[in-house]
Formats: C-alpha cells, sequence, structure tokens
C-alpha cells in the first residue's frame, strides 16, 4: 500500500503579509534604481528625443534627473533655454513625468508634464508669460503676425497626439494689434476654460469663453476646438464710442447690426 507523502516543510504557505512586504520591497527597490539611474545619467541622452519632436539646441548640461538644453529651437526660431526636473517615480506607473521651465528674454512659461507611452500628454500648473510671436513659433497657423501678449494660468491641460482635449484655466490677451487692420489696436481680452456658461455634452471638445477686458471692442465670443483639429470661433462684437472711426467702419462685413449696435461674426477651420 503506498504511504502518504510527507510534506516538505519548506513548501508550505508564506505567513499572510511576507508575500505584500516582498512585493513592497521589490517596489521600492525598482523605484530606488529608477531614481539612481535618472540621476547619474548626462542630460546629452535625450538630444535624439529631443531631434524626433523637430527640437534642437546647442547645448546640454546636467543629468536626466536635473539638467538644461540651450537655445533650443524649432524650425529655426529659437525659443529658449529648457530646464527640467524628472519625477522619475512617474515610470512605475508607465509614464515619464518632470517639472520643465522654458524661459527667455521676454517671458517664459513652466508646467509639470507627464507623457504616457500611447501618446497622451498632461501639463498640470501650467503658468505662461509670453509675447504672441512666441506662440506663432510653435503653432503654425496661430497667431500669424498678431502683437500682443498671452499671460495665464492653467491647472491642467491634456494632449492627444498634440491637441486638446481637456483644459481647465484663464488666460489674457493684452494689448492685440491685428494685422487685418493694418497693425490696429483692438484691446485686451480674457478667456476661460471651460466656456462657465456651456454645459458639458461629454465629448472631447475644448470650449473657452472670451470676452473683452479694455479697448474699442465690446466682444462677447465662444471659442470650440474639436477632434479633427478644428475649431470655431463665433460670438457678437460692437464698437465702443470711443472706437476709431476706421475701426468701426470695417465691421460693417459683419451686416448689420441689432438695436444694441452688436453684430454676430463666426469664423471656422482646421489646423
Amino acid at each position: 500500500m503506498a504511504r502518504p507523502q510527507r510534506r516538505d516543510a519548506t513548501a508550505r504557505t508564506a505567513p499572510p503579509g511576507v508575500a505584500g512586504r516582498f512585493r513592497w520591497l521589490a517596489a521600492v527597490g525598482l523605484a530606488a534604481l529608477a531614481c539612481f539611474t535618472v540621476a547619474t545619467l548626462p542630460a546629452s541622452l535625450i538630444a535624439g528625443f529631443v531631434q524626433r519632436s523637430g527640437l534642437s539646441a546647442t547645448e546640454y548640461s546636467g543629468s536626466l534627473w536635473s539638467g538644461v538644453a540651450r537655445d533650443v529651437s524649432l524650425r529655426g526660431a529659437t525659443l529658449g533655454e529648457l530646464r527640467w526636473r524628472a519625477r522619475p517615480l512617474a515610470l512605475l506607473r508607465g509614464r515619464v513625468a518632470a517639472d520643465v521651465t522654458l524661459a527667455r528674454p521676454d517671458g517664459s512659461v513652466s508646467a509639470a508634464v507627464a507623457a504616457g507611452f500611447g501618446g497622451e500628454v498632461d501639463l498640470s500648473d501650467l503658468r505662461l508669460d509670453v509675447p504672441l510671436e512666441f506662440i506663432a513659433q510653435i503653432a503654425p497657423g496661430m497667431a500669424r503676425d498678431w502683437h500682443g501678449r498671452a499671460r495665464g494660468t492653467f491647472a491642467g491641460i491634456r494632449l492627444v497626439a498634440g491637441w486638446p482635449v481637456e483644459a481647465r484655466g484663464e488666460m489674457d490677451l493684452l494689448a492685440l494689434a491685428m494685422p487685418a487692420l493694418r497693425g490696429a489696436a483692438i484691446g485686451s481680452y480674457h478667456l476661460v476654460v471651460p466656456d462657465p456658461q456651456t454645459a458639458s455634452d461629454g465629448s472631447s471638445s475644448v470650449t473657452a469663453r472670451v470676452a473683452d477686458k479694455d479697448g474699442p471692442l465690446a466682444v462677447d465670443a465662444l471659442l470650440t476646438l474639436s477632434p479633427g483639429r478644428s475649431f470655431k470661433f463665433e460670438g457678437t462684437v460692437a464698437p465702443r464710442a470711443d472706437a476709431p472711426p476706421d475701426l468701426a467702419r470695417s465691421l460693417e462685413i459683419l451686416g448689420p447690426a441689432d438695436a444694441a449696435g452688436r453684430r454676430e461674426f463666426g469664423m471656422s477651420g482646421t489646423f
């Protein structure tokens, strides 16, 4: 008759909680390894990634953890000096993250940036104070030949394939000069994202309410950025009493005004 086999003591189940502690220690070890790697590798290793993004820089210093890229340029236009400090623990969540600042003589942009391997990019605590010419450099087709300044703060922006699908924040467009009016000043404007007057429909569209702060025009408009890189900008505009005559007459192309002197306008397109 076969005798029952004795169970080897070494095969006994580990006491409760031991397996969990081993997993926790393994996670800590991986985090320490990630921190050590990021802290010691030279910053120049990101040059290939930067070039694949369409950017270039004349010099790199520091490490992957904390570094500087000088004279960063895009399509031949100099953007400024880029500084970053990595968040290596994000690697454990399958993301690459860093606190980033772009400094230039006429302004700056800073944000916490996190990128997933699926192509999504999340920006948080975004702060910018730059001339519109800078925006025209990084976003061809936008703000071309316009003059003025953009100053804003955004709690969060999510980009998919370089296009915003979510955004929360505010921005001022200051002292705008319009190329179609031979550089005539048209005042300053305030944008709130998302538009507080528009109910969310669950889509990936980003809406912004645009209103004048000062200047010769009274504006109330809605800007919508939709999937497919399309936009729509529509609302009402009216000249104020002190508006230059040439500017007031230029609005007549929009059609007849209502009893309050407002004219409807609308434009749309794709980038």
